[in-house]
């Protein structure tokens, strides 16, 4: 028996964004060996990297936007390569929400990289694109050969770029347990694709209403019956599922690589690859599973309130921005994975609307911190925090509009993309779920206030000297010094002083070095006005930069698309979800 299968112009057509994204990834690998080299370092660049490159990029992220807009209006909505890939209304959105939060990643990178003094411009780039690639190919996947392809292709991007800062060791452990926590979940997901496999004789996902491509949903419709082999593949798919999308208890990865990972790829992979796992994971179980629901709906279930009521509670006793919004980004997956117990057009809808809410919001947040984080890691505790609106109101006031906007107050998009989802929890006959969800949104509102509390009313942090008993001491030591009079100080620096017949002059010497000592201990101390150090150290990101107007445009952007998405656009985007719904 042989096959032969020849691509058509309309396959490659329905995978149009895909293509602009690889084509633009090499393109800037090839721009990046043609720019003029300055220094003394061969790998260090000049000023043209840190605008060429992420202009390029940000321009693949546009014409991949507005294939993805073209096919919206012209695309025949058809499967590509013999069912593989999907062009339908469903992937379609799921690529406005992960090319949303890519735009904005590439946007905040170049003052960062800058000020971080990273010079190796062409990879991070072309990874951010390789990236996206694979999220998207993960979101249209219609079959799981293909779905694992785009998986371990955002992944293995991911690896690098969590560890691109090589000089900061916990971005080098991001990397390192990103790898190997995400290569085991891998492992168990390609399992359960290997049994579903021998349960169903096929691994194409097949298309809901037609028989055009026939695969594991058509196989269940057909045999409703699940077998032993087919559970356990489920189990494994969901314990695959549940890692990429953070789900309690497989998150415990998401603190340590959200925190150690540059804070652009944070903002950038908090949004895209739970989009890209959450549709693919709509997808298999809501859709594809939907005939054995009864043997998966509630392990879910349990799923989604365990991730909402723990993310919560582990987010209310964390000091780090980043961090908190790790566990913030556990909590609001344990709300999506409501949608995929509701499942039907209703659930699927408020999914895809939600991501799409969530990707400026919790991108805008990052992006925020992403100016204040320094090479170190350090910069984003509450301490660092403390007083910010009086140090830099704009960034501040920025940070809170988005922390206001995940803790679900209107007008911002997260108070429309939770009305909609909870919504769906009551139509489609789970109050419980409804009940749990307000009740931890609550509970998730202290942390994201207390946060802003910090900002804007608490006093800038003060560096205490106080506690060193020998402070006042040395500070008589420096005046005798002064006088020219050998002091008398207690302790072993006293004793050292008098074993000498030059008393005199070795006091001196001793009082100037420990007067010093005192000075520079102290000074922290009356630096308590707006103009102190702290301005050019942790929140200096973007004074001084040429690349600053960047940074700002990014907020601004994800500021914008958050409060239209919360007052406007639901009326339009809300309808387009539905019909996109029905099409996964």
């Amino acid at each position: 028996m042989s096959f032969t299968y020849i691509a058509s112009a309309a396959d490659w057509a329905r995978i149009a964004p895909e293509l602009v994204l690889a084509g633009v990834a090499l393109l800037i690998l090839l721009v990046d060996l043609l720019l003029p080299q300055t220094g003394a370092v061969p790998r260090e660049r000049g000023a043209a990297n840190f605008f060429v490159l992420p202009l390029l990029a940000l321009l693949g992220v546009l014409g991949a936007l507005a294939a993805t807009i073209v096919l919206f209006v012209v695309g025949d909505g058809q499967r590509a390569f013999f069912g593989l890939v999907g062009s339908d209304w469903g992937s379609l959105y799921a690529y406005l929400a992960i090319l949303s939060a890519a735009g904005l990643g590439i946007i905040f990178s170049p003052a960062y990289l800058k000020r971080l003094k990273l010079v190796h411009q062409g990879e991070y780039y072309a990874l951010f694109l390789a990236a996206t690639l694979g999220m998207m190919l993960l979101a249209a996947a219609t079959s799981f050969m293909t779905l694992f392809l785009g998986l371990e292709t955002l992944s293995l991007a991911l690896y690098i770029l969590c560890g691109f800062v090589t000089r900061r060791q916990s971005s080098q452990e991001a990397g390192m347990k990103y790898f190997l926590l995400s290569s085991f979940a891998s492992a168990f997901l390609l399992y359960g694709v290997a049994l579903i496999y021998g349960a169903t004789g096929t691994t194409r996902f097949g298309a809901r209403g037609t028989s055009a491509f026939p695969g594991v949903l058509q196989f269940l419709q057909a045999h409703p019956q699940s077998t032993t082999l087919l559970l356990i593949g489920i189990g494994l798919l969901t314990v695959g599922f549940a890692f990429k999308v953070s789900a309690i208890p497989f998150q415990m990865w998401t603190p340590d690589v959200y925190e150690g990972a540059p804070a652009p790829v944070t903002a950038f992979m908090s949004v895209g690859t739970k989009a890209a796992a959450l549709v693919a994971f709509a997808r298999v179980f809501a859709v594809v599973l939907e005939p054995v629901a009864a043997d998966w709906q509630a392990v879910v279930w349990a799923l989604a309130v365990l991730t909402m009521v723990g993310g919560n509670l582990l987010a209310l006793v964390q000091r780090n921005a980043k961090r908190l919004l790790a566990y913030s980004s556990v909590a609001h997956a344990g709300y999506l994975l409501i949608g995929v117990v509701v499942g039907g057009a209703t659930g699927l809808a408020a999914i895809l609307f939600y991501l799409l809410c969530y990707a400026f919001l919790n991108a805008g947040a990052f992006g925020a911190l992403s100016a204040l984080e320094r090479l170190d890691n350090s910069g984003c505790d509450r301490e660092d925090l403390r007083g910010l609106w009086f140090r830099r109101p704009w960034l501040a006031g920025f940070l809170a509009f988005f922390l206001l906007g995940l803790a679900g107050f209107p007008p911002m998009a997260g108070f429309a993309a939770k009305y909609y989802l909870f919504f769906a929890a009551l139509q489609g006959g789970h109050p419980e779920l409804l009940l749990i969800g307000v009740l931890t949104s609550v509970l998730g509102m202290y942390y994201y206030l207390r946060l802003i509390a910090a900002m804007f009313m608490e006093p800038a942090r003060e560096v205490q000297a106080g506690s060193l008993e020998v402070t006042p001491a040395l500070a008589m030591a420096g005046a005798g010094a002064g006088a020219g009079v050998a002091p008398r100080v207690s302790g072993p620096l006293g004793r050292a002083a008098s074993t000498h017949t030059g008393g005199a002059s070795t006091g001196a010497a001793v009082a100037v070095k420990t007067a010093a000592q005192a000075t520079t201990r102290r000074a922290p101390e009356v630096e308590q006005a707006p103009e102190t150090r702290e301005q050019a150290t942790e929140e200096g990101a973007l004074a001084g930069s040429s690349l600053s107007w960047t940074t700002w445009l990014g907020l601004g952007l994800a500021a914008l698309g958050a409060l239209a998405l919360g007052t406007v656009l639901p009326f339009w985007l809300v309808d387009l979800a539905l019909k996109a719904a029905a099409t996964l």
